[in-house]
């Protein structure tokens, strides 16, 4: 097993610097944005100060990419989807499987 160590002498490294480092060394990002993003196999939750156009990729193909507090499904089929978010908003989707029928209104 090999791996490389970063030092940082200093603190509070601009996020575009710690997202380079992040890609350099494998690290999955789901957008680069610098949006507060936390994530799981099926959810996608997103803060935003700015707003704004978003594209979010995710790491593998998923059946349906629903709003869940719009309630209403963005895209099927796709590892990848668009979004508009307004400033200082939360965001939370669903990534995953097929979407229950009932949940589609």
């Amino acid at each position: 097993m090999s791996w490389t160590a970063k030092l940082a002498r200093r603190p509070n490294l601009p996020a575009a610097l710690l997202r380079g480092i992040a890609r350099f060394s494998g690290v999955y990002l789901y957008n680069d944005a610098g949006d507060v993003l936390y994530a799981t196999r099926e959810l996608l939750g997103v803060h935003t100060v700015s707003g704004g156009d978003r594209t979010f990729r995710l790491p593998r193909e998923v059946t349906a990419v629903y709003d869940l507090f719009e309630r209403r499904v963005l895209a099927r089929d796709t590892n990848q989807f668009r979004v508009k978010l307004l400033p200082a908003s939360t965001a939370l989707y669903y990534t995953g499987a097929a979407v229950f029928p009932s949940t589609l209104r």
